[in-house]
């Protein structure tokens, strides 16, 4: 039986397929993505992407790593897969231990603010309060349901008054 190995050529379009029939096995084509994938003998790889490479159809060809891979990983242990997890958490950490101290270094900036604009006087302070006499103004209530609470409040104190026969 002979080493095989795969090889995935990304085509610029598929209408050049069939020319790749004679370098090996064709066993996948996608159209979506607009590859062909080959199974060519071990021995023939690298001639093989040589020549695919000089196409003018061929984008780019990538030669699949599995037989290089080792399966078995009785020598690895767990701590290589999970290093990078703990380095991730590390950087996590680190990143709230900031913010935490940029927010508290702007909260002692605010408080600064404070002390020092309630030292010198109420004539910075109110150059410091809004001249806009619209910001002044209480908030608009855009809540349905409380418009028609009060509008019922309303109501009953003008039924009380006309009772009573008072004016409303």
């Amino acid at each position: 039986m002979k080493e095989r190995r795969a090889v995935y050529v990304f085509l610029r379009g598929l209408k050049h397929v069939e020319q790749l029939k004679k370098f090996g096995d064709i066993s996948y084509i996608s159209k979506r993505m607009g590859y062909v994938e080959l199974y060519l003998n071990e021995d023939d790889v690298e001639k093989t992407v040589d020549k695919l490479n000089q196409y003018r159809f061929v984008k780019t060809v990538k030669v699949s790593p599995r037989p290089d891979i080792d399966p078995d990983l009785d020598d690895v242990h767990d701590d290589v897969f999970f290093e990078a997890y703990d380095q991730a958490q590390e950087d996590v950490e680190k990143d709230r231990s900031d913010e935490k101290s940029a927010d508290l270094k702007g909260q002692s900036r605010v408080k600064l603010a404070k002390q020092t604009g309630q030292s010198k006087g109420q004539s910075e302070a109110k150059l410091a309060e809004p001249t806009d006499q619209g910001q002044n103004q209480p908030p608009k209530k855009n809540n349905r349901q409380d418009d028609g609470q009060q509008d019922l409040q309303t109501d009953d104190k003008a039924h009380v008054l006309a009772e009573k026969g008072g004016k409303s």
